[in-house]
This record gives structure tokens, sequence and C-alpha cells, in this order.
């Protein structure tokens, strides 16, 4: 892993520390506060300055500081793909994006309900990003309310993992809410997709277009490594090509809060919309919203415009969900009522997989795995015992 080969090359007295972002620090006020010059930041071209902008309130990240308080390297996250990496050398700091370097595997929960749903995976299973996913999916094809005790739920799904913490969102493969001896199920496509077992999509797409007409320039990416930059590039939204003060519509319902100036990403209007999305819109030439004003889908929030880093007019359209970033286009573009042609014979071939591996969860009672919470340090015996003979 990346960091332990960085932290193999220094002196015994450096310490590890792991730290979560303080909400509403930036990046520029986290280089100020470890007395790292600024400047290091003018280097940055637009893609990057905005990768910089997006790092999330309360996310984990790793620091190594040597005995004299000298911050040596740092490792901060930013979604679930690439890391920022500022490190000191004898020139003096240096700052790149790298891949998150970590382990992915399958898991599994077999529970049996005794309070709900979201309360027995928190306290019996211990992860409360998956309590959250599960009844969230499940939400639209089953009345929680019918759910007595005794019912039971069944999980597949991935989990990402680095230095022995759960990191990101779990990617539910599969899932099923068996109540009055009804089994619901939910299963994700290719397509990355919810569908039930007949094939109908389950989550409805609600967000409309952010500008009246549409013409994408950069799409969002998690993780590219550019073949001419030579390094790892992110693009945290979509943008869409605009001339200069062009009405910036707000693409759900929603709570704006934030309506200002936000580094690389200069003007910007932040709204808080159901279900825990919040959007984003960026380079704003004028703002027209304003913290804790109540907005209406459609409503003119801003005008386009290129103050920040920006190479031209245009507005850079966000979407995060639970502070993490997923792709705008997954909500605005409009979805299918269901599956047809071959595109169906996959998804058939796909839920009979996975309805074998629940109904093998049933019979063989497998058990689940439990976790540290997420909000939780969790490091393991053998790394312990590794940075206390490094003497970290």
């Amino acid at each position: 892993m990346v960091l332990l080969l960085i932290l193999s090359t220094i002196t015994f007295a450096a310490k590890v520390k792991r730290s979560a972002w303080v909400k509403g620090m930036s990046f520029a006020t986290y280089l100020e506060k470890h007395s790292v010059p600024k400047t290091i930041l003018d280097n940055l071209d637009e893609d990057d300055s905005l990768f910089v902008s997006d790092v999330e309130n309360s996310r984990s990240y790793y620091e190594l500081i040597a005995s004299t308080g000298i911050l040596l390297q740092t490792l901060i996250p930013v979604g679930e793909e690439l890391q920022l990496h500022l490190y000191k050398t004898h020139k003096g700091y240096k700052l790149e994006v790298i891949p998150i370097e970590y382990q992915e595997d399958t898991y599994v929960t077999l529970i049996k309900i005794e309070s709900s749903p979201y309360g027995d995976i928190v306290k019996k299973i211990k992860n409360r990003r998956l309590a959250n996913e599960f009844t969230r999916l499940l939400k639209y094809s089953v009345n929680f309310r019918s759910i007595k005790k005794g019912d039971h739920l069944a999980i597949v799904y991935t989990q990402k993992m680095r230095l022995g913490q759960p990191i990101g969102v779990p990617n539910i493969k599969a899932a099923m809410l068996e109540t009055a001896g009804k089994k619901h199920y939910v299963f994700k496509h290719t397509d990355h997709k919810y569908y039930d077992k007949n094939g109908k999509v389950l989550i409805k797409k609600y967000m409309r277009k952010p500008l009246n007409r549409i013409r994408i320039t950069s799409k969002f990416t998690n993780r590219r490594y550019h073949p001419i930059l030579k390094k790892w590039k992110a693009h945290h939204g979509t943008d869409f090509g605009a001339r200069r003060g062009t009405p910036i519509l707000a693409a759900a319902d929603g709570k704006v809060i934030f309506s200002g100036w936000k580094g690389g990403y200069g003007k910007v209007i932040k709204i808080q919309h159901k279900d825990k999305y919040v959007t984003l819109y960026a380079h704003q030439s004028r703002l027209k919203a304003n913290v804790g004003q109540e907005v209406s889908a459609g409503q003119v929030i801003g005008f386009v415009g290129s103050t920040g880093r920006s190479t031209g007019a245009h507005l850079h359209f966000g979407l995060y969900k639970n502070g993490r970033p997923i792709d705008p286009l997954q909500m605005v573009k409009f979805s299918t009522d269901g599956l047809l042609g071959r595109a169906k014979k996959a998804f058939i071939s796909r839920k009979v997989k996975y309805t074998k591996i629940i109904d093998e969860l049933f019979k063989n009672n497998i058990p689940s795995k439990v976790w540290n919470t997420v909000n939780e340090i969790g490091v393991s015996p053998k790394m312990k015992n590794y940075y206390k003979n490094r003497g970290w």
C-alpha cells in the first residue's frame, strides 16, 4: 500500500495521526495550519483545483508528523478512488493526486429482525452506511410499517477496505426483505441501476436539467490516468457549456445550504435535497439564492460565469449523496420503466445467480460479517505492532 511504502522510509520519531476533516475547512486553510506555502496551489489546473475543493466533511485522513511537529506527509481521500498526497522534500512541499490503494471483497448479511432493518443492521453488523443503503433501496418496494419482529433480511454486497477500515459506501449487489411470508428482492444490474425481481427499475430519477439547453463539455469521472499529462485526474461533476449570464436552475426542490465563494469553484450555490442529496452549481457570474432559502425545481438560483479556476463560461454541476460525489447524469437522465431484449436476459441470469446466493444464506445460516463502526478507529493487530516497532 502507498502509505506503508511511504512510512517505511521515515525516521523512527515520526508518528502517524488519523483525523477527521473539519467541517467547513478549506484545503488552503489546512495548508496554512501546517505552514505550507499556498503557492503550491498555483500550479494546479482547473480539474485538480476542483478536486482539491471536494474534500468531504468528517472524512478520515492520515498525517505523518515529525517529533518537531512538522508535517512530513498527508494522505487525504477525495471520493472513493483518488487522494491528495502532500509531502515534504528537501526543496519544499509537493502536492499530487494518486489512487487510493484498497482491497474490495464480497460480504453477506443475514438478520432476524428484532426492532427495525436499520436499527438491527447498525446493532448487529455495526455498519451504519450499510443500514443507510439497505433502507434507501428497499423503501421503494416495501412498506416498512408492515415489518414485524421475526421477519428476515439478507444482503450481498462488496466493501472497500483501507488500513483495516471500511471506506466508502457499501455496494449492494442484491438484497431481500421477507415480511408476512413474502420476499421482496432488489438486484443491482450492470448498468448500476436497481431493479425488482420483474426487471422494473426501482429508483425514479427526480432531478431536472440545471440549464434549459444542455451541451455537455466534460463528463464525471472518479479515476482516470491521463495518457498525455501522465497523472491521475478526477472530475467530480458534469460541465455544461453556456453563455455568460445564462440562468441556472435548481435541479430539484430543496434548501440552499451554501451561497458564496468556494476556492477553485468560484461563486457557488449548494442545495440540500431529499434523501440526503446535495447539488452544487459552480463558476457562477452572479448568485441569486441565499443561504436558508427554500427553492423549487426550475427556479433561477444564479447565472453562468467563469469565476474561480475556469477557462471559459460554463456551469460545473456536482451531485453528492451523503458527502460522496456521484455522476449527476444518473439522477437527471430519464430512465425506462424496465429492461428489454438482451438487457433483460442478462438481468434474469444475474437475478438467478444472486437469488441462489441468498437462498444459500438461509439454508446454511451463514454468519454475517460484523464491522467496527465507520467512525471508529480500527487498526489491525499486525499494523499496531508494525507502528509500535517503528516507534510511531
